[in-house]
């Protein structure tokens, strides 16, 4: 029977280690050729715009659709976002998940698998430029990953807001040293790992700022005319990675924007398959781009169904109507 799962399921059923653990199988399946991602399409209607992607795997018997509207102005956030799962054998529903929690949880895990693989093992400080709802969990993601993490520094525009992202973090994780401010004039060069996580249209600091053996998770965003880093992050890093080239051709600003090309840059699932090495040294400057898929979704939203299947642990659809659509 298929099930509907809030974000309450997922909190229980995808930990940041499972989100992890998922997402880098996205990333197998897509390196390995037994998955199909599908970008994200818009479409547009009075003041009401629907996105919607998807992905097929079948070693998973699994297809996925991804969709949400966006419907206030002036922001780019989702009003609700859905995963709905069917089987790839008899294309029957296997289940509908809420997809708030989970995308910021699978988006947090692709940045701390990116960190894992394209950052130095050593580093200690991160830099988090932005205060919004998917900042906190970008940092939470990396405590698993960097094993010598000590030091976060909240940059906003807004100083009460990064006072307050600040705070959460201090709770959530006390043997960090979180400190807040404004200025990523003054975080910048200080931080081993800089992750930008806002909606900002325009670079939010000078590359030049970025020290030697720097690594840049980029997440905030997913539109060709917006971005959050200039071209002198890219004109100094050795290494850019996409998570997809097919997406990043789409919707990836920060190079778009910026004049260059997103064929250049390495399909990040070739890193995570050994084919090509995260990084060469301890200087390099490293930069991935994060768009997220809906590969990442279905294998996320195929784990917290499959833990569903528990008694109690989720509503179940009563009953299916079996027409056609």
């Amino acid at each position: 029977m298929p099930r509907i799962l809030t974000d309450h399921d997922v909190d229980a059923l995808l930990p940041p280690p499972r989100a992890l653990a998922d997402v880098r199988t996205a990333f197998e399946l897509l390196g390995a050729g037994e998955a199909w991602d599908e970008p994200r399409r818009r479409s547009t209607g009075g003041n009401v715009t629907l996105n919607v992607m998807s992905a097929i795997a079948p070693t998973l018997d699994a297809v996925a659709v991804k969709s949400y509207p966006v419907v206030r102005t002036g922001t780019n956030r989702a009003s609700a976002i859905a995963v709905v799962v069917y089987t790839c054998e008899t294309g029957e529903l296997r289940g509908l998940v809420r997809a708030d929690l989970l995308g910021r949880r699978r988006t947090a895990a692709a940045s701390a698998l990116a960190t894992e693989l394209m950052a130095r093992p050593d580093s200690e400080t991160v830099c988090l430029l932005g205060t919004g709802f998917q900042a906190p969990a970008q940092v939470s993601a990396l405590v698993d990953v960097l094993p010598k993490l000590r030091r976060v520094l909240v940059v906003g525009r807004d100083a009460t807001r990064a006072a307050a992202t600040a705070d959460g973090l201090r709770r959530a994780h006390p043997r960090l040293d979180v400190e807040a401010g404004t200025s990523p004039e003054r975080a910048v060069p200080r931080a081993d790992v800089v992750i930008t996580a806002t909606g900002a249209a325009e670079p939010l600091f000078d590359g030049g700022l970025l020290r030697a053996g720097t690594h840049v998770n980029a997440v905030g965003s997913n539109h060709a005319a917006r971005r959050e880093l200039d071209r002198s992050v890219f004109e100094r890093a050795a290494h850019v990675a996409v998570d997809s080239a097919a997406v990043a051709a789409l919707e990836c600003g920060d190079l778009l924007a910026n004049g260059l090309d997103p064929a250049a840059a390495t399909e990040f699932a070739d890193i995570v398959a050994g084919r090509v090495p995260g990084r060469g040294d301890g200087d390099d400057i490293t930069v991935f781009e994060s768009h997220g898929l809906a590969i990442q979704d279905l294998v996320c939203a195929v784990g917290v169904l499959d833990g569903a299947r528990q008694p109690g642990a989720a509503a179940e659809v009563p009953g299916e109507s079996g027409e056609d659509a």
